[in-house]
């Protein structure tokens, strides 16, 4: 952290959010990004009650994941990819794919996310 600036942000709401994850991806179906903004403040929650560590809450992470279902990878496999796979411990895994699934079911392909 020495060699870096250090910025306090504040918690993105749910509606800022899925404001940008239309903007950064405007095939979006609201539905999902409505499902992809409420998987982050879920997360966000977990983080903030003790439940998973800090370093899953990645926002870049996300979008990475839906950047990677836009180009036709399946969403489970991406959000493993860009969120589950930020913390290498098994139990936070598992607490993270219970909360993909909560939101995300296994027979959703990127293309139910996109319109067109």
């Amino acid at each position: 952290a020495s060699r870096f600036v250090v910025i306090d942000m504040p918690s993105i709401t749910t509606e800022g959010l899925m404001k940008l994850l239309k903007r950064e991806f405007p095939a979006l179906k609201d539905a999902y990004a409505e499902q992809f903004a409420g998987l982050f403040q879920d997360i966000e929650k977990k983080c903030k009650s003790g439940e998973l560590t800090s370093r899953v809450l990645d926002l870049r992470g996300l979008l990475d994941a839906i950047s990677l279902m836009e180009n036709g990878l399946s969403p489970l496999a991406a959000l493993n990819m860009g969120i589950t796979n930020k913390t290498f411990d098994a139990y936070e895994q598992s607490l993270i794919q219970d909360v993909i699934a909560s939101r995300i079911s296994k027979k959703t392909t990127a293309g139910n996310i996109f319109a067109g």
